[in-house]
C-alpha cells in the first residue's frame, strides 16, 4: 500500500499510525489555476510539501514526490513505475475531490482506498449523530457539546466561570495607538526559496504579491509559531479579537489557520497547549474561551457543515445578488479606507483576520449585491489559509446570507459599526456620520438599501423588527433620496470610481 498524502495533510503523526510502505506527494500545477490562487498559498502549499518529504526521507520512509501540470499525469507516472498497487488516502476535506481521484486511479489500473482523516478533533459519524435530521445548524449548540464532549473549559459538567461564551467582553477597540506584540514570522530558507522560484515561473499574473513570504512551513515553525501566541498574544486575544485598527495588521490573532490546514498543527494539541497556558494564570477567561471557541467550535463546526450540505451550498444563492466582482476587490484604488487597507494587506501577505474578512469584506459584498459564487471564488484565491471546505460556509453561509442554514439572519452592518470597532473611519475621505451626501460613508446607505430591497425575507425576524421601525419613521422623500444615493454608488463602485 502507497499513502498517497495531500497538501492539507502534512502530519507526521497520521503517517506513523498509518505506517504505510511508501508515501507518494504530488505537486499538480492544475490546482493552483482554478481559481488562480494567492502566490503566498501556491509558495506555503509547495515549500510544505518539500519540506514534509525530506523530512520523511530523514527518517527512513520511502518517498515519491511527483511534479506534475496534471493530477492525470503525475498519477500516469506513478502507475508505470508501480502498476496495479493501491493508493490509500485520508479522507480528502474538499468535496468532490475523493471521487476525482478514484476515477483517475482506477482509470490507470490501480487501487483507492480511503481511510478516515485523524486531523479534525471530531469524525464525520460523530458529527451526524449530533446533527441528525435538522435543517439548521446553530454553533452554540454544537460547541456547546464539544465542550462537554472533550472537557475542555468545563469543571463538575459545567463551564468553567458559569458561562459558555464570552463575547460580550470580547468586542472592545483598542485605545488611540496601541501597539501589539509582532508575531513571530521565519525567513524563506533553500526549500522554500525553491517553492518561491517554481511560483515564479509557472503562475504568471495572480492577485498577490510573493514577496515578503514569511509564513511558517515545517511541522518545527509551526510548533514555535503556536508558542509565540500562546505566550506573546493569547491573553490580550480576547478583547481585541473583533478590532479593526490602521496600525497592526495581525493584532493579537493567532495567525495559525495555515498551519492547521496544512495538517503541520493538530487542532487537539492547539487547544491544550493553549489551557495549559491559562492554567498557569494570567490569560483571561474570556481570551482562552474565545481562541478555544475558534478551534474547537467554528473550525470543525463550519467543517462539517460543509461536508453535509454539498454541493448544494455552493450553489446557493437565497438573495438572488447578480452583481459582479468590483474592481476594488482586485485592487483598484478606493476612497473607503476600510475596503483599501484590508485589500491592501490581503494583497500583501495572503491574510486578513476574521472580522475584516466578515464585517469589512464580506459585508461590502452582502449590501452591494455580489454574487456569492464569484465572491467565494475571490477569497478561495486571495487568502493562504483557502480552502474549498474553509471558504463555502464561511462566504456564502456567513458573508453573504446566501443560504439560511448557518445564520437566521445577515451579517449587515452600516458604517457605525466599523467606526465602533476601529480607526478606519477617522482619516477616510468619506463621514461615517452621514447617509446623504457626497461625502457620506458607502456603507451607511448601502445598508439601508439592502434592507429595503430584502424586505420581504428578513422583516419576519424579530431581531431586525426595530431596525424596520427605524426605516418606516424616516419621511418618503428621504427614503428615496438614500436608495437614490445607494444605486448612485453602485454604479461608482462598479467603474472604480468610489
Amino acid at each position: 500500500m502507497t499513502l498517497w498524502i495531500l497538501g492539507d495533510q502534512l502530519n507526521h503523526a497520521a503517517v506513523e499510525q498509518l505506517a504505510p510502505r511508501r508515501v507518494l506527494l504530488v505537486e499538480a500545477y492544475e490546482l493552483g489555476r482554478t481559481p488562480p490562487m494567492h502566490p503566498q498559498k501556491l509558495v506555503l502549499f509547495f515549500s510544505a510539501m518539500r519540506h514534509f518529504a525530506e523530512e520523511l526521507r530523514a527518517g527512513g520512509r520511502e518517498v515519491i514526490y511527483l511534479q506534475a501540470e496534471t493530477l492525470a499525469e503525475a498519477l500516469e507516472q506513478f502507475f508505470q513505475a508501480y502498476p496495479g498497487e493501491t493508493l490509500a488516502q485520508m479522507q480528502p476535506a474538499d468535496f468532490g475531490f475523493a471521487e476525482r481521484a478514484k476515477a483517475l486511479v482506477e482509470g490507470r489500473g490501480g487501487l483507492y482506498r480511503l481511510l478516515p482523516n485523524r486531523l479534525w478533533l471530531l469524525q464525520p459519524e460523530e458529527f451526524d449523530r449530533w446533527a441528525g435530521s435538522r435543517q439548521t445548524y446553530r454553533l452554540e449548540y454544537f460547541y456547546r457539546f464539544m465542550r462537554q464532549r472533550t472537557g475542555y473549559l468545563m469543571q463538575k459538567g459545567q463551564p468553567v466561570g458559569g458561562a459558555w461564551n464570552y463575547d460580550a467582553e470580547n468586542r472592545k477597540a483598542p485605545p488611540p495607538g496601541y501597539r501589539p506584540p509582532a508575531p513571530l514570522r521565519f525567513a524563506p530558507d533553500a526549500l522554500t526559496q525553491g517553492a518561491i522560484e517554481t511560483v515564479k515561473a509557472r503562475f504568471q499574473g495572480h492577485f498577490g504579491a510573493l514577496e515578503g513570504f514569511e509564513w511558517p512551513v515545517t511541522r518545527q515553525q509551526a510548533l514555535e509559531a503556536l508558542e509565540d501566541f500562546v505566550q506573546k498574544r493569547l491573553a490580550a486575544f480576547g478583547p481585541y479579537q473583533d478590532a479593526l485598527v490602521e496600525q497592526s495588521w495581525s493584532l493579537h490573532h493567532s495567525l495559525l489557520s495555515p498551519a492547521l490546514n496544512l495538517g503541520l498543527l493538530h487542532p487537539a494539541e492547539v487547544v491544550e497547549r493553549a489551557l495549559a497556558e491559562y492554567e498557569k494564570g494570567g490569560v483571561p477567561l474570556a481570551s482562552i474561551e474565545g481562541f478555544v471557541r475558534q478551534v474547537m467550535g467554528w473550525r470543525e463546526y463550519i467543517y462539517h457543515v460543509y461536508r453535509r450540505e454539498m454541493p448544494g451550498l455552493l450553489r446557493a444563492n437565497q438573495l438572488a445578488a447578480q452583481a459582479p466582482l468590483p474592481p476594488l476587490f482586485w485592487g483598484a484604488p478606493t476612497r473607503m479606507r476600510c475596503l483599501s487597507t484590508v485589500i491592501t494587506r490581503v494583497r500583501a501577505r495572503g491574510y486578513a483576520h476574521h472580522i475584516e474578512r466578515l464585517m469589512v469584506l464580506a459585508n461590502f459584498a452582502l449590501l452591494y449585491g455580489v454574487e456569492p459564487q464569484a465572491l467565494n471564488a475571490w477569497f478561495v484565491a486571495a487568502f493562504v489559509d483557502s480552502a474549498d471546505w474553509v471558504m463555502v460556509p464561511n462566504v456564502l453561509g456567513m458573508g453573504v446570507f446566501a443560504s439560511p442554514i448557518l445564520s437566521s439572519k445577515p451579517y449587515a452592518a452600516s458604517g457605525k459599526y466599523i467606526a465602533r470597532m476601529g480607526n478606519h473611519c477617522q482619516h477616510c475621505a468619506f463621514k461615517v456620520s452621514e447617509t446623504l451626501g457626497e461625502q457620506a460613508c458607502p456603507f451607511n446607505s448601502l445598508y439601508w438599501d439592502f434592507m429595503a430591497r430584502h424586505r420581504a425575507l428578513l422583516e419576519g425576524n424579530p431581531r431586525l423588527a426595530v431596525l424596520y421601525r427605524s426605516w418606516d419613521r424616516r419621511q418618503p422623500q428621504e427614503q428615496r433620496a438614500i436608495r437614490h444615493r445607494a444605486e448612485s454608488l453602485r454604479q461608482g463602485i462598479a467603474q472604480g470610481e468610489v
